[in-house]
């Protein structure tokens, strides 16, 4: 079974409950952390999303970076 989404983990505290909201002035969004309450502006990037596999998904859990240390790579 595959999914379409759009990952993105809290770098402060690994939550996976993470919505992007819409700033008033300008292009901005601002990403927000529903578990630490940390917030982060993002101007210069876009989102999208893939189709991947359960496996594919887990993987990408695994290997989200970690507060003050960088992403692993396989």
């Amino acid at each position: 079974m595959s999914n379409y989404v759009s990952v993105i983990f809290c770098r402060n505290c690994g939550s996976r409950y993470v919505e992007i909201g819409e700033k008033p002035e300008g292009n901005a969004v601002e990403i927000h952390c529903r578990s630490c309450n940390a917030r982060e502006e993002m101007t210069k990037f876009t989102l999208g999303r893939c189709r991947v596999s359960n496996t594919e998904l887990q993987n990408a859990r695994d290997t989200r970076a970690s507060s003050g240390r960088p992403e692993r790579t396989k």
